[in-house]
């Protein structure tokens, strides 16, 4: 059995940036704009597909992250990670890392070669959004995992389901309004018997001119039960700061 600080740890890693941005009231006095404002219509640079889908606007070139992370009524120091590698896009807007950690290569035509290992199968919708991501060293791993992806009517990323060898781990996101970025994200895991339920709500602080979010606060509850048991209970805060380079 694992802590309900690791699995909510693992969870929470994998959709820091998949929620990539939705400013509350409070966003929306940071920028001295409306929150309602249409953040794609302060962009001149017509979005590509993939960064929309991974919740950002504008040519992207990558996406930086630094988070500062602390256990509410904790005495222990706050947890850093600087500068991290998020998400890149190549010249012509494909995804080529994502906030998974997946990786993606296309040949000259533009068809995916290959992803974390030689085995790695990505599908792409009628629409040429990402759908389903599966990595395996080999036909025989039992230890790779496979990733589902699900958009709204708006082209937003909506939920995301992974699934391993003895784990599962299921994301969903919701939205305000016409925004690209996610205003809660509900994350539900098991392994190995255990189940983990995690909420975590998004406080935007800033924005830069093509409507990216910069700076969020991130409130997190995660229950972990066994048996409908209550084992455990994490109230997490997290400071995410964003660095994004752009195509000229």
């Amino acid at each position: 059995m694992k802590p309900i600080r690791i699995l909510f740890v693992m969870a929470l890693l994998t959709v820091l940036v998949c929620c990539a941005n939705t400013p509350s009231n409070k966003a929306g006095e940071a920028t001295g704009e409306s929150p309602s404002t249409s953040a794609e219509a302060k962009s001149n640079v017509e979005t590509p597909l993939d960064v929309k889908s991974f919740g950002l606007l504008g040519n992207v070139k990558e996406v930086l992250l630094s988070t500062r992370e602390y256990e509410v009524g904790a005495e222990q120091d706050a947890w850093e990670k600087t500068d991290v590698l998020d998400l890149a896009f190549d010249e012509k807007g494909r995804v080529v890392r994502d906030e998974f950690e997946n990786l993606y290569a296309y040949d000259a035509k533009g068809n995916f070669t290959k992803g974390l290992s030689d085995k790695t199968v990505m599908k792409r919708d009628e629409k040429g959004r990402v759908i389903y991501y599966e990595n395996r060293q080999d036909e025989e791993d039992d230890e790779g995992f496979t990733m589902k992806f699900e958009y709204d009517a708006q082209g937003r990323m909506s939920k995301v389901e992974i699934v391993g060898w003895e784990h599962t781990i299921d994301h969903t996101f919701t939205y305000t309004d016409d925004h690209v970025y996610p205003d809660r994200a509900n994350i539900e895991s098991e392994d190995e018997g255990d189940h983990y339920s995690t909420v975590i709500d998004y406080d935007y602080k800033s924005f830069d001119d093509k409507g990216n979010w910069t700076e969020r606060e991130a409130h997190s509850y995660a229950k972990h039960t066994v048996d409908d048991e209550l084992e455990g209970e994490t109230k997490l805060v997290i400071t995410e700061k964003r660095k994004i380079q752009y195509y000229q």
